[in-house]
């Protein structure tokens, strides 16, 4: 079990607990339960302490301490502060794109790989309160088409998140379009993903379960090289990328005059 984690985070870091656990899952290194989960805890607690996985491999995305900013001197902010400038590219882009995660666990993984592309990221952590709703449906205005895509588990709950997130944009008068690009019943099938069952009392099992039989599947299972490119794909084909690079120049351009700027007014 430790030769797996080590061989999974070297490859892919920093993850959280739940990312690894779901891996190993993934991989048929350990079942699906409470226990499992359990003993990889304890297994990434004990060799974190004698050093055989690197501490920052690990992240605990919920326990982060609220820093204040603060510099040493003015030259210390303009370094830290210009490379924040950036140009809203989507001024120049025919249509708006968001992305939607249900994980809060992998939320680093696509921040990473959307911040390029200045595409927005919403995580939800189950279904979305009434306030982010309206938020959302704000920022959609009503002057361009707008795509959501969403990646969420493959249950039943998974399911019936895209029919309430449509139903409730719809009552602040929004209809973006939404789709769905992971976790689908094609990947699971694809990557040949262990299913766990469906949790017992949910009232959206029925229909689930006769579509697809009891099973119940995370994101999490996925592999992080699989899902980062499935998000890049889907992204890339729906921007105007001639567009996107005309504003990255523009962008360094600007920067530059900025840091020139602020060190004009330091020395002064």
């Amino acid at each position: 079990m430790l030769e797996v984690a080590v061989d999974v985070l070297s490859t892919t870091n920093p993850m959280t607990v739940r990312q690894v656990y779901y891996q190993l899952v993934s991989r048929q290194v350990i079942e699906n339960n409470k226990t499992a989960y359990n003993s990889v805890c304890n297994l990434l607690r004990d060799a974190r302490k004698s050093e055989e996985i690197p501490w920052d491999w690990i992240e605990d995305r919920l326990r982060k301490p609220r820093y204040v900013a603060m510099w040493e001197n003015m030259n210390d902010f303009t370094k830290s502060v210009a490379p924040q400038f950036r140009r809203n590219v989507w001024n120049t882009q025919p249509n708006y794109l968001e992305v939607w995660l249900e994980k809060d666990a992998l939320s680093g993984i696509f921040e990473e790989t959307l911040e390029p592309y200045g595409v927005t990221l919403n995580v939800g952590r189950g279904y979305d309160g009434w306030s982010s709703i309206r938020a959302a449906a704000e920022r959609y205005g009503y002057e361009k088409e707008v795509t959501v895509l969403y990646f969420g588990d493959f249950d039943p709950s998974g399911e019936d998140m895209l029919r309430s997130l449509r139903e409730r944009l719809l009552f602040f008068g929004s209809e973006p379009e939404i789709i769905k690009c992971a976790l689908t019943f094609e990947d699971v099938e694809r990557f040949h993903l262990p299913p766990d069952f469906t949790k017992p009392g949910d009232t959206r099992s029925a229909a689930f379960i006769e579509k697809y039989g009891d099973m119940a599947v995370e994101l999490d299972a996925l592999s992080v090289e699989v899902l980062r490119e499935r998000l890049e794909e889907e992204v890339r084909s729906r921007m105007d990328l001639e567009a996107l690079q005309e504003v990255k120049q523009l962008e360094a351009i600007e920067r530059e005059h900025l840091i020139e700027r602020l060190r004009g007014d330091e020395a002064e």
